[in-house]
């Protein structure tokens, strides 16, 4: 092989490979996913980018993707933490979603927002778990963790199924 032609074969073999490395790390940069679980044939569970929000001793993370002038919420994981939270705390928790408060609550729900969908009520929890490294109290904060999430068997569509995933959020 010339010195021209193996010159020109390693500047394009690297300029390709410098591509191929800035692709990869734009990607992951990205947000934005997919949860899981066997609810997932029933529901279009991709969201662009997902929200932490503490207020009104509720703690929700909302997986949300924008449409038109709105957002939908593909799927929202809330918690009543205020009797969790000493005053000043701002570490993680580990909150058992399907624990009985009393009077048929459990201290987690599952919702979902989509324009153009029947609302929906998703049964109660049989298990369920939401972990978040830090609670979300600023603006701009970025807040990680995961959840699961497994309903009571029952007649439901929804009945016995299961969500999960890892998230990093931002407060809005």
């Amino acid at each position: 092989m010339s010195a021209r032609l193996h010159s020109t074969t390693a500047r394009g073999l690297r300029t390709l490979a410098l591509t191929a490395l800035a692709a990869g790390l734009c990607a992951c940069g990205e947000e934005g996913g997919t949860l899981e679980g066997s609810v997932s044939p029933l529901l279009d569970l991709r969201y662009r980018r997902a929200e932490a929000v503490l207020a009104e001793g509720e703690l929700s993370i909302n997986f949300v993707t924008p449409q038109g002038s709105g957002v939908n919420t593909v799927l929202k994981v809330s918690a009543r933490v205020g009797d969790m939270i000493p005053e000043g705390y701002t570490g993680g928790l580990d909150i058992n979603l399907a624990e009985d408060l009393g009077g048929g609550a459990q201290r987690g729900a599952i919702g979902r927002a989509v324009l153009d969908e029947p609302a929906r009520a998703f049964p109660q929890l049989e298990r369920g778990s939401l972990v978040v490294d830090r609670l979300p109290t600023a603006q701009g904060q970025r807040v990680s963790g995961d959840f699961h999430v497994t309903f009571v068997n029952g007649i439901d569509i929804y009945s016995g199924r299961t969500i999960f995933g890892s998230f990093e959020a931002t407060v809005p």
